[in-house]
């Protein structure tokens, strides 16, 4: 009976050790494929604010990011390579630059797995634009435009020029390795890029950086 007892503590011990160890091994969240890198491409805007005295600060800067794309670079000079397109985390999305400034936060617009290769640009495609502009109210007030699904009505249009219309493309060489995680950070200048024209319309001029690595975070 003794000899029984001994046996199955035995096999209740080997079956213990052996569900632990396929616990240990068993892939996480974070875990890559094999043969694939992964990307993550955040969205921020680290400037300091240069029109504090200007009548018209903006109190947000709004865009629309519908789509991101990356370039893989071709085998040879010879090859031209592909674009490829990723997954937006949200799809497509608002986002107020004011707000990810004033907060120092980074938001996270992709990521993704991709073949390892060189990689030579990013595409970003900015189909909407528009600001509000800061009033004594919203300054005595001290707070923040909440980001919403739709631009508030009273917010004033700016024109996107037609060289955009087919993505804005931002020169930053990276490497994706086997395995191996890559993250960069578009820092996006929002007060810089507003122009006013002469006769009181505004206009985007992007004023844009890559950065690799991201800021503080905000996976919403």
């Amino acid at each position: 009976m003794k000899k029984y007892f001994v046996i199955l503590v035995l096999l209740a011990l080997a079956l213990f050790i052996s569900g632990c160890i396929g616990f240990l091994t068993t892939p996480g969240e974070d875990s890559i494929t094999s043969g694939k890198g992964r990307l993550k491409i955040y969205l921020t805007d680290s400037s300091e604010k240069y029109k504090g005295n200007d009548p018209e600060a903006y109190s947000a800067v709004y865009i629309t990011i519908s789509k991101i794309q990356v370039h893989l670079a071709g085998e040879d000079e010879e090859t031209e390579g592909e674009w490829i397109k990723l997954e937006l985390k949200n799809g497509e999305t608002i986002f107020d630059l004011i707000e990810l400034k004033n907060e120092g936060l980074s938001v996270l617009l992709s990521e993704v797995e991709l073949e390892p290769g060189k990689y030579t640009q990013i595409r970003l495609f900015v189909t909407d634009a528009s600001i509000l502009i800061e009033t004594e109210e919203i300054e005595e007030d001290s707070k923040l435009i909440e980001v919403t699904d739709e631009v508030p009505s009273d917010a004033i249009n700016v024109e996107i020029p037609s060289v955009y219309q087919t993505g804005l493309k931002l020169i930053h060489p990276f490497e994706i390795v086997d395995s191996e995680e890559t993250v960069l950070t578009i820092d996006f200048d929002a007060e810089k890029s507003i122009i006013k024209t002469g006769n009181g319309n505004y206009k985007l001029k992007p004023v844009i950086k890559v950065v690799t690595g991201s800021t503080d975070e905000e996976d919403g």
